[in-house]
């Protein structure tokens, strides 16, 4: 072997990128992959029941492509030295890197904000699940969503199935479900377009939904607004929207609102062109006048592109142009199904059962990794 290629980060983008990596090197570079946590979580389908279930084992996956996993926290790097120092005292060196460090939730800086409920990591997923079980003590539970985002109204559409699955028909059909967020309308970066069905579905499920609601503080079974107003409730769940995680602080270059890295055409930092950044830590343009989001239907192809230029920047190859012109949505609005939406202007095109369909076969089959031989997880990797 002539080099070595480093993944920090287990999401959706590390893996592809790691995948990508040891496809396009071959022999010619060791590929290692750095991981918190020895799974990839299913994070898009926190907001669903049954959360301890929604993640694929990371050696399960990578063994047979012959990448090397490494469980561990990147803490530092020294681009000087080209190596990575984890929290263990472990340092790993390497002469290509792809930082897909992904992101965390912003918690409001608010008083108690802290000990709210999230869905944002698997066990806080879990966490928040064990709390809708313990309403089986109330016969009406209050639980109140704060963000009606992409994930708040996903979560708050499917709470009273969750409800009565833990504490009965009684309890989930009784329960009051408040989605609460300071804009002025639902879903603001959801656009327009599918802003009449989601409204709907949320007016079929009973949810009360309070808009231009701003916060004073919050607990995890409490909320106070700035007029005075208290909510109490049995559980009060976060899903306030994300920001890069805090790795990424410590590489430079340019960076966005939500503190990712602004990246060129072949997604590597411009000021350290050894660096590659993939997932919710980059900031790529997909098509002009438009930006990568984070989610996973950005993440996978960054992570693509982002391994297989790292590998053939180290054998001298021309690089690939990062591209994903085609971009989609599809939300789902639980007993009313799903809304599927096409462009960057959300021109709903399906509705209903069928889009539930259409988003079933995403959370189940499309966003978790390849599984077979070697040669079919590889090419799995490959951008499209």
């Amino acid at each position: 072997m002539t080099g070595s290629i480093l993944v920090i980060g287990g999401g959706f983008a590390g893996v592809y990128a790691a995948l990508a990596a040891t496809r396009t090197a071959g022999d010619a570079a060791r590929v290692t992959l750095v991981s918190r946590e020895p799974r990839l979580v299913m994070r898009p389908r926190l907001f669903e029941a049954d959360p301890e279930t929604l993640h694929a084992e990371l050696p399960e996956l990578l063994d047979p492509t012959g990448v090397t996993f490494v469980q561990g926290e990147a803490e530092s790097i020294d681009l000087g030295a080209r190596a990575v120092h984890l929290a263990s005292g472990e340092t790993l060196p390497f002469d290509r890197l792809v930082v897909a460090t992904g992101s965390v939730m912003r918690r409001p800086s608010l008083p108690g904000a802290e000990t709210a409920f999230s869905i944002d990591t698997q066990a806080e997923a879990v966490a928040f699940d064990r709390r809708l079980a313990a309403c089986a003590r109330h016969e009406a539970p209050t639980i109140v969503v704060v963000g009606a985002g992409f994930t708040g109204v996903e979560l708050a559409l499917n709470l009273r199935d969750r409800i009565t699955r833990h504490a009965g028909a009684a309890a989930g059909e009784n329960a009051h479900i408040v989605l609460l967020d300071q804009a002025r309308e639902v879903g603001p970066e959801l656009g327009a377009g599918p802003r009449p069905t989601i409204e709907a579905a949320l007016a079929a499920a009973r949810v009360t939904l309070r808009l231009d609601a701003h916060l004073a503080a919050l607990s995890d079974n409490q909320v106070r607004l700035a007029d005075g107003e208290v909510i109490d409730a049995e559980a009060v769940v976060l899903c306030t929207g994300l920001h890069a995680a805090p790795f990424l602080r410590r590489l430079p270059g340019a960076r966005d609102a939500l503190g990712r890295i602004r990246v060129d055409a072949h997604l590597a930092i411009p000021v350290a062109p050894e660096v590659f950044v993939a997932g919710d830590a980059a900031w790529a343009a997909t098509e002009p006048g438009h930006s990568t989001l984070m989610s996973c239907q950005h993440a996978m192809p960054l992570g693509k592109v982002a391994g297989e230029n790292a590998a053939r920047s180290l054998l001298g190859q021309p690089l690939l142009d990062y591209a994903q012109p085609r971009y989609v949505t599809c939300l789902d609005l639980g007993r009313s199904g799903a809304v599927f939406t096409a462009g960057w202007e959300r021109r709903v095109e399906m509705a209903g059962e069928e889009a539930k369909q259409m988003k079933r076969r995403i959370n189940t089959e499309l966003i978790y990794p390849p599984r077979g031989s070697r040669e079919e997880i590889l090419r799995a990797s490959i951008p499209a």
